[in-house]
């Protein structure tokens, strides 16, 4: 098994349109997750995920590190202040955090996922 896996070598087909949202309140979004490495116990994954513009509720049950490539994205915690995220911004979803995640402009991320 190799150790390092540089995502540039694997080509992987991405899933379209996977729900993972709560509820969605805008837009009619498309949604592609390109999963590059999952570990063999299936609690870690990582890879690309891309947006188009919508607005939906979320409620993480997962640990996710994100880093955004391209676009921009407004996320509102209930009973907190928006952030706006573009590229270069890199931040953490902890399970448990609720509120709304906004696609303002098509948004590319990398990102890794922790199962809880």
């Amino acid at each position: 098994m190799n150790r390092l896996v540089a995502f540039r070598d694997r080509q992987v087909e991405p899933a379209i349109n996977t729900p993972f949202f709560a509820e969605l309140l805008s837009g009619n979004p498309t949604t592609r997750a390109w999963r590059i490495v999952t570990a063999d116990d299936g609690q870690v994954s990582s890879g690309f995920w891309s947006a188009t513009p919508a607005k939906w509720r979320m409620d993480y049950k997962v640990w996710e590190f994100c880093q955004i490539l391209d676009g921009t994205c407004v996320i509102t915690p209930d009973g907190d202040a928006p952030q706006e995220f573009g590229p270069g911004d890199t931040f953490v979803c902890e399970p448990g955090l609720c509120g709304t995640w906004e696609v303002t402009s098509p948004l590319r991320k990398a990102f890794v996922i922790r199962r809880i």
